[in-house]
């Protein structure tokens, strides 16, 4: 009988791989997914549902025969972007998936990671070596492998994936060997931190061939999926005698996990690995994303930053932030202490050498600014975007005089338009963007001086 199968998380790295390699099967496969990621254009076709919502969850599980549960905000520095929503997420989300699958006798394949095992030197580890996880991401997949484990009795498996890498239409290149490839292809050079710490790699169409084998031989309990276990040297090795780029080996040791792990388990049930590290390598080679590499689609933690600023900054309207200036005998201080700079990522200095000069004006999307003078004085001016491309004449226009005397720092959200006149020669001006300079470039609008009128530059005489 062709199975029906559910992919929850399906718009993932893995999940649309794996997509399509079901689809290959023949088999009826759908993706369920809330599209969390919101700058990333999906692939596949899917059922807009997040897993938090347990009853309109409970709509979707009771159709299909057979759960892959991809959902989860993965990996420890997205995690750390907001533990809040990864807890969500990764545990609550899960436990409900868990108690569905349960409910309507649903077979679960839940997706963990050898990263459950924490740091093992010198062990290879096995499926009964539970360990102990050391980072964030490694504690939330430890919980969620005991709610599947314990709710769903023997109806469930889970695989415990090395570290994947490989080509996928929502590409990844924060993954250590998908970084080392790209990295020598652009840069023709990559540097390796430490370089003795072990770890499992497997490839991510080993992973869903992996998946499609645990379905067809109905397997179940808890298994290993790594397809070669290589020190982050010998891994640079390989990298350099396929691209020849140059290895530079850094001791400031970022990341001191190091284990291996042992895959019998799962070459016992008749599974074979297929893919390798130089499979991964060629095809990066090839794709036009490896030049792309620093773009922060390619980044789980990038994205879950932008999400977490569109949440807090985004969710703000123009704000100014008071300040003040304290003196005494040794001189003054100019301050503005509820000034919080989260989210920022870089800023720039701004010094016209006219005050006859306007810049205005810069609309952006999903970019902020906090706006400081530092000498002089200035109109700031923002306006409301409701249309990216062709904003209204009629919105209203939103006028700061910013100076050095009465220190303050004025908070731009996304879709505003902004501008700056300086009022005296030498004005300085500060900007702290919540967006990189790559970021910007792709999120900048540009509208003329007078889109909006003059009378906003124009001092009045009275």
């Amino acid at each position: 009988m062709t199975p029906n199968v559910l992919i929850t998380g399906g718009l993932g790295y893995i999940g649309s791989v794996l997509y399509e390699i079901l689809q290959e099967e023949g088999w009826n496969v759908e993706i369920l997914d809330n599209h969390l990621y919101k700058e990333l254009k999906p692939t596949n076709p899917f059922i807009d549902v997040d897993i938090r919502d347990k009853d309109t969850l409970k709509k979707h599980i009771q159709n299909y025969d057979v759960i892959i549960n991809l959902a989860a905000v993965v990996g420890d520095p997205a995690c750390l972007i907001d533990t809040n929503l990864a807890i969500d997420i990764n545990c609550i989300g899960t436990r409900y998936i868990a108690e569905l699958c349960n409910k309507y006798n649903k077979k679960i394949v839940h997706i963990s990671t050898c990263s459950i095992y924490g740091s093992e030197p010198n062990v290879i580890v096995k499926e009964e070596d539970e360990g102990f996880p050391i980072d964030f991401y490694g504690q939330t997949k430890y919980t969620q492998e005991r709610i599947v484990r314990d709710i769903c009795h023997d109806n469930f498996c889970v695989l415990r994936l090395g570290t994947a890498y490989g080509l996928s239409p929502r590409m990844r290149y924060d993954l250590v060997v998908n970084t080392f490839a790209a990295r020598a292809i652009k840069f023709n050079k990559i540097t390796v931190f430490g370089g003795k710490q072990e770890r499992p790699f497997v490839h991510i169409r080993d992973i869903s061939r992996a998946i499609v084998h645990v379905i067809k031989n109905d397997l179940t309990g808890v298994y290993n999926v790594r397809g070669e276990n290589l020190s982050l040297l010998k891994l640079s090795e390989i990298v350099k005698e396929i691209t020849s780029c140059q290895v530079e080996i850094n001791t400031n040791i970022t990341d001191n996990r190091s284990y291996m792990v042992d895959s019998t388990k799962l070459l016992s049930t008749g599974f074979e690995f297929k893919y390798h590290i130089a499979d991964a390598i060629e095809e990066i080679k090839n794709s036009p994303t490896a030049l792309e590499m620093h773009k922060g689609i390619y980044s789980n933690m990038k994205l879950a930053e932008r999400i977490r600023i569109d949440r807090t900054i985004g969710m703000k309207d123009l704000q100014i932030i008071p300040g003040g200036i304290a003196v005494d005998d040794r001189g003054s201080l100019s301050f503005a202490n509820d000034f919080n700079f989260y989210g920022v990522k870089r800023f720039y200095q701004v010094q016209n050498f006219s005050t006859s000069t306007i810049r205005a004006f810069h609309g952006h999307l999903k970019e902020a600014k906090y706006v400081f003078v530092a000498k002089g004085s200035a109109i700031v001016a923002a306006v409301k975007l409701d249309n990216i491309k062709s904003p209204s004449k009629n919105q209203k226009v939103n006028r700061f005089i910013l100076s050095d005397k009465n220190p303050q720092v004025l908070l731009i959200p996304p879709k505003y338009a902004n501008g700056f006149k300086p009022l005296e020669e030498d004005t300085r001006i500060l900007f702290f963007s919540t967006s990189s300079l790559e970021e910007s470039k792709g999120d900048d609008y540009r509208f003329p001086v007078d889109y909006w009128g003059n009378e906003v530059w124009q001092v009045e005489n009275r």
